[in-house]
């Protein structure tokens, strides 16, 4: 991807603190891949630049979009685990770039990569970091900690014992992983494994969370089942993935508000993979709200009224979930925790990069950080679909129009299959 200096003048620019865009348009200066300037200083520069600007009046300029939990080891064609891991090495290379492109193709610029079995995403984030491959901005969490028999444990993090848990976590940081993922609950995609049975106590996990802190990485932790979210919480995790308080009836049976508390009081985040077919679960053939809604919608407005804070994310990889449908993730995020679009896109951009870390890079159209945003031709503040097609998605400086774009981006959508 070429990256060049450049001015754009005459868009508009919404500023991550705002409910609003910006009343008048401003320019914004991109020197070496990122925000050098903006508005009149931004001008000023270019002008002594003797430097051509690129004139986009009536654009909207937003950062670019952040998926806080992807798999980009997982085919969301392939059913099972069985089928994933019949997979032969150099198809799975392949797919995992493949669909790397494909995100970046539809304005997703940042995506942690919340587990895999061979650390190969880290190999490719490297490449991407490189310059040597394209896709996002990748945060990668390595083997998930997990039990013997667990969920995920087909990617080799099963523990049993404290030396277990040195020798599994010694792995993902000499891999390099960013973050440290925990499943602290059981999940849907493993068999014989139950969504809302604990698989580690309290004490386990802090260890977890110590032993990460040692290493310099958060801990992002797996947890349906309610009992597991309590004991994420009061270990220190710093996101909790799903957060659907399950009980034996199911996603959001189990609703507890006291530990919705602690979540807000913790000041930690609440990731709730919210994806594309999540948006096909809102009402049945006669038009009423469907008990799954029902459930999970209470689940994530509760959530939002005690305060705790969300990030976007949809589990792509997952049965029918793919990677680059983040945009139909967050329209149906919208319609289930009743979040207006300026809200739902916060957490896919600034809240985002502050729960992972990663805010003084991206998230925010503010100098110094990377050149990461998109050109809209539309207000995605006053209906997200504006996102749908960017004219521009700007990654790390490079200007990527639709024609570039176009033979990144495939992939199938599907239905939502919770992990």
């Amino acid at each position: 991807m070429k990256n060049i200096d450049y001015l754009i003048h005459g868009a508009r620019l919404w500023k991550a603190d705002s409910d609003a865009l910006d009343r008048l348009s401003s320019p914004i200066l991109v020197r070496g891949g990122r925000i050098a300037a903006l508005g009149e200083e931004a001008e000023q520069q270019a002008a002594a630049a003797k430097m051509e600007p690129i004139l986009m009046p009536g654009r909207v300029l937003v950062p670019g979009l952040i998926d806080a939990h992807v798999h980009l080891e997982l085919d969301p064609k392939l059913r099972s685990p069985a089928d994933q891991l019949a997979v032969p090495f150099e198809a799975r290379e392949q797919g995992r770039a493949s669909r790397a492109r494909a995100m970046l193709a539809h304005g997703i610029t940042t995506a942690r990569d919340c587990g895999g079995g061979s650390h190969r995403e880290h190999a490719l984030r490297d490449e991407i970091d490189a310059g040597h491959a394209i896709g996002p901005r990748l945060l990668c969490c390595g083997q998930p900690i997990t039990t013997p028999d667990g969920h995920c444990a087909f990617w080799g993090g099963g523990i049993e014992s404290d030396a277990d848990l040195d020798r599994v976590m010694a792995a993902q940081v000499e891999a390099g992983s960013d973050w440290i993922k925990v499943m602290a609950t059981g999940g849907v995609f493993t068999p014989g494994s139950r969504a809302r049975d604990s698989q580690f106590d309290l004490p386990t996990l802090k260890r977890v969370v110590g032993r990460a802190a040692d290493a310099g990485r958060f801990v992002a932790a797996h947890c349906h089942g309610t009992a597991g979210i309590g004991d994420a919480v009061r270990a220190g995790i710093r996101t909790i993935e799903h957060a659907s308080f399950a009980g034996e009836q199911g996603f959001g049976t189990l609703i507890d508000e006291s530990i919705m508390e602690e979540m807000a009081a913790a000041e930690l985040w609440a990731s709730p993979t919210v994806n594309a077919g999540w948006g096909r679960r809102i009402v049945d053939a006669d038009g009423k709200p469907t008990d799954f809604f029902t459930r999970m919608s209470q689940c994530l407005q509760r959530q939002k009224g005690i305060g705790v804070s969300f990030i976007a994310s949809t589990d792509a990889g997952i049965p029918g979930v793919a990677h680059h449908d983040l945009l139909d993730g967050l329209i149906a995020f919208g319609r289930f925790a009743d979040l207006r679009p300026v809200d739902v896109l916060r957490t896919a951009t600034s809240e985002s990069a502050l729960a992972l870390g990663i805010a003084e890079e991206t998230g925010r159209l503010e100098v110094g950080r990377s050149a990461d945003f998109l050109v809209l031709e539309e207000n995605p503040l006053e209906d997200l679909e504006a996102l749908r097609d960017p004219e521009l998605v700007v990654f790390r400086g490079a200007l990527l129009d639709r024609t570039v774009r176009a033979n990144w981006a495939e992939g199938a959508n599907g239905d939502e299959s919770p992990a």
